[in-house]
């Protein structure tokens, strides 16, 4: 009974070694990227095309099988909606790359603080494992101020000069009552 139990185990290893063997994304490495930097303008006017970059430095696993590329999606944060996505090739030879991706956006017709996601992946499509892998992904966050921004109300100094004026005579006033109040009492 024992003798059975034994070539059931030695059986399932042998059976799972092998489907983990004969697996090749199974050793894939996932991407190394070492810089992200995104270039945008931070002041825009209404309904206006921007232009956002996001440049990725980084090495992936590269056999010469697999097809590598990058997405960047632009997101209306308060919205929760894409407005904005590209594609941009790596190519089959992903060891070592520099890639900058474009996206071209128009800007709210509000004027405010515009707050953008910018959601970046690193995908392997296709070559031996014959599926897309997402092999790195970021986000970073954009605010760039749409219009004019917000004026600050400030009080003309004419103003500012009139109220201590009458704070400083209520002041006094209210001391020379009190002055006066004394020496009746007396």
């Amino acid at each position: 009974m024992t003798s059975r139990r034994i070539s059931y185990v030695v059986f399932a290893l042998l059976v799972s070694l092998t489907l983990f063997i004969s697996n090749p994304s199974v050793f894939a490495a996932r991407c190394q990227i070492s810089n992200v930097s995104y270039g945008y303008p931070h002041q825009a006017t209404t309904s206006q095309q921007i232009l956002v970059t996001s440049t990725v430095t980084g090495s992936c696993v590269s056999n010469g099988e697999d097809y590598y590329l990058i997405r960047v999606d632009l997101v209306d944060i308060p919205s929760s909606s894409i407005v904005s996505s590209n594609s941009t090739s790596i190519g089959y030879q992903a060891s070592n790359f520099t890639v900058t991706a474009e996206n071209i956006v128009t800007t709210p017709a509000n004027n405010g603080t515009w707050h953008v996601g910018i959601y970046l992946y690193v995908i392997r499509e296709g070559g031996t494992a014959g599926s897309y892998l997402l092999d790195y992904q970021t986000v970073g966050n954009a605010s760039i101020q749409i219009g004019p921004p917000a004026a600050v109300p400030e009080f003309p100094s004419g103003l500012t000069i009139g109220i201590v004026v009458v704070l400083c005579s209520t002041v006094l006033s209210v001391n020379r009552h009190k002055r006066l109040r004394a020496t009746d009492k007396l």
